[in-house]
């Protein structure tokens, strides 16, 4: 009986940032490596920082103000009225949702082969 062993595909399997080739599991697609995926979540991660740091300077304000407060000195004559407790709600709101972004972006990098360590 003639013939050999065949064999398909690279000898040497290509490996990502993490030196994962494909029999960890880890084979990124095309334009989403490590780079991307942090990229990503740094983004996020930056902005629901902002939101906790405003959060944090209202809730100091309304300790120092209280929870209502106003403008009259405008040269046009209209008082602005600040509710800095519906602030901080809406501020905790557009967290949340960032969260839920950021828990999104999570299962589509695990799902495209993503490592954890990628979305902190």
């Amino acid at each position: 009986m003639r013939g050999g062993v065949s064999v398909v595909g690279d000898s040497n399997p290509a490996t990502n940032s993490n030196g994962h080739g494909s029999a960890g599991g880890l084979v990124p697609m095309s334009g989403q490596d490590e780079k991307y995926w942090s990229g990503k979540a740094k983004e996020i991660l930056d902005e629901m920082t902002a939101i906790d740091h405003e959060i944090a300077k209202t809730k100091d304000e309304i300790k120092k103000y209280g929870a209502d407060g106003f403008d009259a000195t405008s040269r046009l004559g209209v008082v602005y009225v600040d509710n800095r407790a519906s602030k901080v709600q809406g501020l905790e709101k557009r967290k949340s949702e960032l969260e839920k972004k950021l828990d999104q972006l999570q299962e589509d990098g695990r799902k495209a082969g993503a490592a954890p360590e990628w979305f902190r």
